[in-house]
């Protein structure tokens, strides 16, 4: 991990940027992988979001062809 300490974030910046860029695109992906990994159990250890999973990637919600029967008033 990188620890880059600095009071102008333009610095910062810079390093973060040439340090991400200095990797191998295999290393890229492998660090994006990561990151999404740790999002997930992130979001899966939120107490805030709902009961059900989170949608892996490629997947979707289905919306019905028909509309949704309410309740009359």
């Amino acid at each position: 991990m990188l620890v880059i300490k600095s009071q102008n974030k333009a610095v910062i910046d810079e390093a973060q940027r040439r340090y991400w860029w200095a990797k191998t695109p295999q290393e890229r992906l492998a660090a994006a992988a990561q990151l999404m990994a740790q999002a997930r159990q992130l979001y899966a250890a939120n107490p805030a979001n709902p009961a059900n999973p989170a949608l892996t990637y490629g997947e979707r919600v289905f919306k019905s062809a028909t509309p949704v029967p309410r309740r009359a008033r």
